[in-house]
């Protein structure tokens, strides 16, 4: 019987804690507020006043920077937090919450131009210590080394898919808890679908024409197989690629999202549908999968896309936005 009870323990005071702690900021209620908010003061202060959030900066710029501090503050507390078994994993999800800045970077230094940035997770500020001093030539071998075949002419769609790789390949290797293997399978899996989904959306938004659609597929996930894949891969428009995905439990919301795209003329609204099936994806992984790695992985993906939301909204008083343009722009679940 303790033998048993032994991984509720381990797992006992993270899940308390950040049950505590909440995310707030994906809640339409929560969001409603902050977009009254007509000063970048008065968005810091009403930020600031809930737990778990500190926030700084007088520029929106320099507010966002801040922001991301307070995402990396709360996966390294948890990870401090929680059994030593997820260490790796949390690692691993830091290079996911990098992966953005590094693509960046990337398609920067092979068109031979600067982009200052500063990774979190270790492996990815080595690599851009490295390829800051390197010439352009030397920027393929250094990748090489880290596992990544980019070469030096590489189109930017290349980068993108060769650093998710990375970033899938690191998230379904990160060791975990017997008890835990099965939460992290699904997010992976999850996040394999997603993005699928997303690759397949711009290259049809972008009008990129592809050899084959082996290049683009970065694998099977929980419901997107080859087949599938290939056939949406073929469809003639984006119309087609909505509705080749009746069937997932995806279709619903990336329906809604693409209606919603149409209404406001704004093709981001498809893509932030994406981001909330993600949402509904670890908050149903959370249910089965608690009180272990199910509700610790809720809460940093929730958090990941709270600093997003924030991010968005920031950048929305700078601009002098109406709360009519911003709010289509958040992600809302919770």
């Amino acid at each position: 019987m303790v033998y048993r009870s032994i991984p509720y323990i381990r797992f006992a005071y993270p899940t308390a804690k950040i049950e505590s702690i909440g995310n707030p900021f994906i809640t339409e209620k929560t969001l409603n507020q902050l977009l009254e908010a007509r000063s970048l003061n008065s968005f810091k202060n009403l930020v600031n006043s809930y737990k778990d959030f500190s926030v700084d900066g007088e520029k929106a710029g320099d507010i966002q920077r801040s922001l991301d501090l307070n995402m990396i503050n709360s996966v390294e507390t948890l990870k401090e937090d929680s059994p030593k078994s997820l260490r790796e994993f949390y690692d691993r999800f830091v290079e996911f919450l990098d992966s953005y800045n590094l693509k960046n970077f990337l398609k920067a230094k092979v068109k031979g131009l600067e982009l200052d940035i500063t990774p979190f997770s270790r492996d990815f500020r080595r690599i851009v210590d490295l390829i800051k001093t390197a010439d352009r030539e030397e920027v393929p071998k250094i990748l090489g080394e880290f596992g990544l075949d980019i070469s030096i002419d590489a189109d930017p769609i290349d980068i993108d898919l060769q650093i998710d790789r990375y970033v899938i390949e690191g998230l379904s290797e990160a060791k975990v808890p017997k008890i835990a293997r099965e939460a992290r399978d699904e997010f992976v899996g999850r996040l394999i679908d997603i993005a699928n989904i997303r690759n397949l959306i711009r290259m049809k938004m972008s009008e990129i024409s592809l050899d084959g659609y082996e290049r683009l597929f970065l694998g099977e996930g929980r419901e997107i197989a080859e087949w599938r894949f290939k056939d949406l891969f073929m469809a003639k428009n984006l119309d087609e690629i909505i509705s080749g995905l009746e069937g997932t439990s995806y279709y619903d919301t990336i329906k809604q999202g693409y209606e919603e795209s149409k209404r406001y003329d704004n093709t981001q609204i498809l893509e932030i549908s994406l981001d909330e099936m993600m949402l509904k994806s670890v908050e149903e992984i959370s249910m089965r999968n608690f009180p272990f790695l199910g509700p610790l992985l809720k809460f940093i993906v929730s958090r990941h896309f709270e600093i997003r939301n924030l991010k968005v909204i920031v950048k929305g008083i700078e601009e002098n936005l109406s709360k009519d343009r911003i709010k289509p722009l958040l992600i809302i679940g919770g």
